[in-house]
């Protein structure tokens, strides 16, 4: 009988180290950002410019800047064109950077994971450097010509460390 408490307390202790240790692990310090927004189903407007609103911690510190796509199996194009411009806590607007990212090989299958018709794409930016802590802002738009672009679900940044 002493033997199974001591057997099942050992177990526990087990899976409680397991299952803090490995919420410890699933926390990404380096992500400083990370959002999304929706676009809505009947399309991307082109008068539309996506905002993000980021709070950065850190003063002169390099971030890594990533753009997300979830585009839809109906989205028209092999390329989607988009436009970033950063604005810092003192509404300095810094150069706006024209960016040509790929979703689909020249066959047309979809890069990326894909759940159904959905697909999500990650395309690092590049870096972005951050001369003092506060509020900034990352506006997205598109640059096709289409005035509705169709087919595109959800657009993200992730700022990273």
């Amino acid at each position: 009988m002493i033997n199974r408490l001591k057997n099942s307390n050992f177990y526990l202790k087990s899976i409680i180290l397991l299952f803090v240790a490995s919420a410890l692990f699933a926390c990404d310090k380096q992500t400083v950002y990370h959002s999304f927004q929706s676009i809505p189903a009947e399309g991307w407007q082109q008068k539309d410019t996506l905002s993000f609103t980021v709070e950065v911690p850190d003063s002169f510190t390099y971030y890594k800047l990533s753009v997300e796509i979830r585009n839809r199996n109906d989205y028209p194009y092999q390329n989607l064109n988009l436009s970033i411009k950063y604005q810092t806590p003192d509404s300095t607007s810094l150069p706006t950077d024209s960016l040509q990212l790929t979703l689909a090989d020249k066959e047309g299958k979809w890069k990326g994971t894909g759940w159904g018709s959905l697909y999500q794409l990650e395309f690092p930016v590049g870096g972005v450097q951050i001369s003092k802590s506060g509020t900034y802002q990352f506006k997205i738009a598109y640059t096709l010509p289409d005035k509705v672009l169709s087919g595109i679900n959800d657009i993200g940044i992730k700022l990273k460390k």
